[in-house]
């Protein structure tokens, strides 16, 4: 007991639902850790003694991604299963849920639709090569349309800067690359920032909408300030910047895979990210 420190992954001998744990703090007297099923609880080395945890036992995925000790409040925390219990507060149904279909599924189920037909990778590649720009963003901005994730002042940025011939090309080819480049998720994400950056819609709505849109079961669209209250309520860290980034989004997605396999694991069927996406937002508010 007495060599346990910071880092340390141990369990309570005594509360095993409590589940694997991380050792934030050490004294003589105490330890700081935070527990997956139980949040952050100090511990007298007198009175209790921790297993410590090593090899394959000691991995758990929110230890590996837990956010910076000074931002773990002792009752923030939500586990999972709390956070089903706020999530099924508002949705008594689940993800099957009447008022939940209605306010974050149907509109951009909607989007998915028109964006498979209207923005497949043979309607890009026909267009494009046709040279018809403005007709591949007129495409864009009906998809976007249809859904209800921009805000009117958002919307109204996006459709504005798409109105040049220059533009509606820049953007016509960055979002063909997005959709389907060659290269990895990481590099066409990052090349499509580029294109915003020109464009100035370099925000994480316009970053993150349309692979969202295209493949709700691999990308999830990112709302600032939703995004960093649910991690903050999961304890997840997720290294945010105002600015989209590759390293931030990733974290994002690994947090909604995390929360994706736990919901399932639950019980709580969520069909694609959008269901994860809104979960996390759910949980967040106050």
């Amino acid at each position: 007991m007495s060599t346990l420190t910071a880092g340390d992954r141990v369990m309570h001998p005594n509360q095993k639902e409590w589940g694997l744990g991380k050792v934030l703090g050490a004294t003589p007297e105490n330890l700081d850790v935070f527990f997956v099923g139980a949040g952050r609880k100090r511990l007298s080395r007198s009175f209790i003694q921790l297993e410590k945890a090593e090899g394959v036992a000691s991995k758990h995925r929110l230890l590996d991604n837990l956010i910076e000790t000074s931002e773990i409040g002792k009752d923030s925390f939500l586990t999972i299963p709390m956070a089903i219990e706020r999530f099924m507060a508002i949705y008594p149904d689940g993800f099957e849920d009447a008022g939940f279909i209605k306010t974050a599924r149907e509109a951009n189920q909607r989007g998915h639709k028109f964006c498979t037909q209207l923005l497949s990778q043979d309607e890009l590649s026909r267009l494009i090569e046709d040279g018809n720009f403005d007709a591949v963003c007129d495409r864009a901005r009906h998809v976007e349309s249809t859904t209800n994730l921009l805000t009117k002042t958002e919307r109204k940025v996006f459709h504005e800067a798409l109105e040049t011939p220059a533009c509606q090309k820049l953007f016509s080819l960055g979002l063909a690359e997005l959709f389907y480049g060659a290269e990895t998720e990481e590099a066409r994400f990052k090349h499509f920032l580029r294109t915003l950056g020109i464009l100035h819609l370099n925000k994480w709505p316009f970053a993150t909408l349309f692979g969202a849109i295209r493949y709700p079961q691999q990308f999830a669209f990112v709302k600032a300030t939703a995004i960093q209250n649910g991690a903050r309520a999961l304890c997840w860290r997720i290294n945010y910047k105002v600015d989209p980034n590759w390293k931030t989004y990733d974290a994002i997605l690994r947090m909604c895979s995390y929360v994706r396999t736990n919901l399932i694991e639950e019980g709580l069927m969520p069909r694609d990210l959008i269901d994860v996406q809104s979960f996390i937002y759910a949980i967040g508010q106050k």
